[in-house]
């Protein structure tokens, strides 16, 4: 094997420059393609675990909620009570989606927002909110001091309703909505008889929050949970649902399992469950990337298959020479299927360098591409992050360094064929 790779390496120095050539442009193709999924891979792994970590950070470890119900004050405090004796900890909340006036001269209603109420101690415990105060503080609930309802709104609210720390807004509950129609036995609409008129819940803006996930930021602002039940008619102390937060979310399905023994009638739902189409996109994504790039390495494979072939015509008589000499049909075959796998393997390192490199400054050239193009290539808008999240995962980098090397040594299968087959006198009659 040692006479067959000393060969195969030398012949990757030809001494013909055209070969030599072409040969460093196999190598760059193989390298070309490493990187390429090297960066799309990392980048893949690097929004898959930023949402994961978003998702994490703005939801619980786990949701548990009664069926068909809110629950009460006894049955939050039981719950609570349970999750401490499995070594976690709940909160009890209250969410619900609802319809936002605001506009000092012009009103309007925003329908994209989800109330979310809990304590401000809870909130600075489990969610960690405080420190994703922009602006103002994290004050929430009722004063009677200033006779005021607080809450705090994203950045994204403030600019949309044009509100600062301090301004007023209103806050539509769609329960009360509801009530005010009712479909007639002719099937159209008409007023419900048994409602009465209401006025919406005022709050004033307490803080501004940026938790850097823009389709949170978007949805949700937070205010205390006796303004929300008294918004919803709901009773002082009661939950819509209870967030749990366990030792390892990434390991939690005995704990869901024991909680959901321990109470029936309720549904537990852990966040990945909870999230499930959205994680499952995303490694679907990933693979399809996976699939769809290699072609890229295939690519590369085909022009080894070129440059061995010429290099075949080109070392027709050494061949020859090789197999006059004793050197078996398997030896020549290996020393061609040797450079194949040579010209993956340096092609791999190197591309896996270069890839490296990439992924370690791709904000700068990030940057660099929105300015030369004049356009933000990667807005906050549209995606849930700041800036481009980038994962290297070892796993994922020996997966392509493997494909690749594998599809660079079937590549050189067929010239080590027809280099096999040649015939010593026919190798040296035409030389």
């Amino acid at each position: 094997m040692a006479f067959e790779l000393f060969l195969a390496g030398r012949y990757l120095k030809p001494r013909r420059n055209a070969v030599s050539l072409i040969t460093l442009t196999s190598i760059l193709g193989v390298t070309l393609g490493v990187t390429v999924l090297m960066v799309v891979m990392a980048v893949m792994s690097g929004f898959t675990g930023e949402m994961k970590k978003k998702l994490i950070e703005t939801q619980s470890h786990f949701q548990i909620r009664r069926i068909n119900s809110a629950m009460n004050n006894f049955d939050a405090e039981y719950v609570r009570q349970l999750l401490a004796r499995h070594d976690a900890t709940g909160t009890p909340v209250i969410q619900s989606p609802v319809l936002v006036q605001y506009g000092r001269y012009t009103q309007r209603l925003d329908t994209r927002t989800m109330l979310f109420a809990a304590s401000a101690e809870d909130l600075k415990k489990h969610l960690n909110l405080e420190q994703y105060i922009k602006e103002g503080t994290l004050k929430l609930g009722s004063s009677f001091e200033d006779d005021a309802h607080y809450a705090v709104i994203s950045t994204y609210m403030a600019d949309r309703w044009q509100l600062n720390v301090g301004d007023k807004f209103l806050v539509h509950s769609t329960k009360h909505l509801t009530e005010l129609v009712k479909f007639n036995a002719a099937g159209g609409i008409e007023l419900n008889d048994n409602s009465s008129a209401y006025l919406p819940a005022e709050f004033k803006v307490a803080g501004i929050y940026s938790l850097g996930k823009s389709d949170f930021d978007q949805l949700v602002f937070f205010t205390g949970p006796d303004d929300a039940a008294e918004l919803f008619d709901l009773p002082w102390g009661c939950a819509t649902s209870i967030y749990g937060w366990g030792k390892d979310p990434f390991n939690q399905q005995k704990l869901l399992n024991d909680l959901s023994e321990a109470l029936p009638g309720y549904s537990v739902v852990g966040w990945e469950e909870a999230n499930r189409n959205f994680l499952e996109v995303l490694a679907v994504e990933k693979l399809m990337m996976f699939f769809l790039l290699i072609f890229i390495v295939l690519v590369a494979a085909f022009s080894i298959t070129n440059t061995l072939i010429t290099s075949i015509y080109q070392k027709t008589k050494e061949i020859g020479l090789l197999k006059a000499i004793g050197c078996t049909d398997r030896s020549v075959m290996r020393i061609f299927i040797l450079q194949g796998f040579l010209v993956g393997v340096i092609g791999s390192i190197s591309g896996t360098l270069l890839g490296y490199l990439v992924i370690r400054f791709r904000q700068n050239i990030l940057n660099f591409a929105s300015m030369v193009s004049g356009q933000d290539l990667f807005p906050k808008k549209f995606y849930f992050f700041d800036e481009l999240p980038a994962q290297i995962i070892p796993s994922d980098v020996a997966v392509i360094v493997i494909c690749s090397i594998l599809l660079c040594t079937i590549g050189a299968l067929l010239p080590a064929l027809r280099a096999a087959r040649l015939q010593p006198s026919e190798a040296l009659r035409y030389e």
